[in-house]
């Protein structure tokens, strides 16, 4: 996903080691865990809400559609009823 060689995954966790303790190493990485995996759920149901949004827009369009015949086809009942 973002492209990252084994050369530069060593580098990262050659300052991660420098930088944070090595106590505070396995909580950190599992706090980047979750965040990734909580950021990775919400874009996918995003992505599940967006495509459901589609079906919708055109089943809106064809009850206005239906409503339009519906009282078209009234009229034409009340002024054959009338004469």
């Amino acid at each position: 996903m973002f492209n990252i060689g084994i050369i530069e995954f060593l580098i990262i966790i050659f300052f991660a080691v420098l930088f944070i303790k090595p106590k505070d190493l396995p909580v950190i990485s599992k706090n980047l865990g979750l965040f990734y995996r909580k950021l990775n759920r919400y874009f996918y149901n995003l992505k599940y809400e967006f495509s459901n949004l589609e079906p919708d827009f055109n089943n809106s369009d064809r009850k206005i559609k239906d409503k339009n015949e519906i009282r078209r086809s009234s009229k034409r009942t009340k002024k054959k009823n009338t004469t």
